[in-house]
């Protein structure tokens, strides 16, 4: 049972806690593979078919000769059960290929919810939980787009398909630093929803700021995974860059707004590196213009998007072996044990989502609100 209340409003650390993707959801209107890449048999490679890897393949690739609208994201979303990382494409793997209305080929969704077993239910806790999300984090969560935005849409159907019975209440409360600083460690929240997970494998190169969402939270399975980029100039000393260590010495750049756990996890921060981080979201491009810069580094779609309408198609380099994938998810205190308790309910419905298809088709129809509202 969902019960939704009143708002409640309050600051939002973009910078500190919440770095929006600002522009993803117009970037998924149109093609990213910009920049050049290896090419296959275009034939081969068309909306709406199955399509089988072959050797010299990328996604980038296969998204940009099949014409894929909002390019490798959504071609990557399409194919989740099948790989695991967007630089990872193995000789033999077969892809589905989006249709031009954003629908799956026949032979997806529907046979691979029966080929999969369904999830089996989690127990219920015994109160009501209390879920918070907050809006302006479009298309994942905004309460003015239909559901609440695709991330909320996928935390009610979770819930639903994981016990129809676990009552819970879902709250927008527009205060985003005061999620993990205040309400999770009270225990005025149970969960909040959606942030992004440091890898925490690498905890000893995390500074305490990122640290803290390893060492206070435990998390849900991963609801999206957002492609992080790398972009040099053609004829660059970075070019050719495949390894985090070929970048030792550059002058890195990534908007102040976005964060940095995943650059400290490859010990990409100063003295290994010199970083900038501009205001405007836009203000890394001029700089690698200026030669004040040597690498750009941001959220994938938004980058691409700012690059195009800057019209620096023929002058960037995506360094293709560097682009990550960094996850939002659920965080729950590890302190709040009712808490902890009904996560499986929502890895439970999580999976039964992405199983069946639902998963992809809430991201295809939240995108298509997004760009057409």
């Amino acid at each position: 049972m969902t019960t939704r209340i009143a708002t409640c409003q309050g600051d939002r650390p973009v910078a500190k806690l919440v770095p929006s993707i600002a522009g993803i959801a117009a970037s998924f209107a149109l093609a990213t593979g910009l920049f050049p890449m290896l090419t296959t048999s275009a034939a081969a490679q068309q909306l709406c078919t199955e399509y089988t890897i072959v050797s010299g393949d990328t996604l980038s690739g296969i998204a940009k000769t099949a014409r894929v609208r909002g390019g490798f994201q959504v071609l990557y979303n399409a194919n989740t059960g099948v790989l695991t990382d967007p630089n990872l494409v193995e000789v033999g793997q077969v892809l589905q290929i989006p249709c031009a209305d954003g629908s799956l080929p026949q032979s997806s969704a529907t046979e691979t919810a029966s080929a999969v077993p369904v999830a089996t239910p989690a127990p219920a806790v015994n109160r009501p939980l209390r879920i918070v999300t907050a809006t302006g984090y479009a298309p994942f969560t905004d309460e003015d787009l239909p559901g609440g935005g695709l991330i909320t849409q996928m935390v009610n159907r979770s819930m639903e398909l994981g016990n129809a019975d676990q009552e819970y209440t879902l709250i927008f409360i527009n205060d985003w630093g005061s999620h993990l600083e205040t309400l999770l460690p009270t225990g005025a929240a149970d969960m909040v929803f959606p942030w992004f997970r440091p890898d925490c494998d690498k905890l000893d190169n995390l500074s305490e700021a990122s640290a803290f969402r390893c060492t206070d939270f435990n998390h849900s399975a991963p609801f999206y995974e957002a492609l992080v980029g790398y972009y040099t100039l053609k004829g660059s000393a970075y070019e050719g860059a495949t390894t985090y260590a070929d970048l030792a010495g550059a002058r890195l750049c990534r908007p102040e707004a976005w964060f940095t756990f995943d650059l400290e996890a490859e010990q990409l921060m100063p003295p290994n590196v010199e970083l900038t981080r501009p205001v405007p979201q836009d203000g890394c491009w001029q700089l690698l213009v200026d030669g004040q810069i040597d690498v750009l580094t941001l959220d994938a779609l938004p980058a691409e998007e700012d690059a195009r309408e800057l019209g620096l198609d023929d002058q960037v380099v995506k360094l293709e072996a560097l682009t990550s994938g960094q996850t939002l998810h659920i965080f729950v205190s590890k302190d709040n044990q009712l808490a902890n308790d009904a996560l499986p309910i929502i890895n439970a419905g999580l999976q039964e989502l992405r199983t069946s298809g639902e998963w992809f088709s809430i991201v295809r129809e939240a995108i298509k609100q997004t760009v057409e509202n």
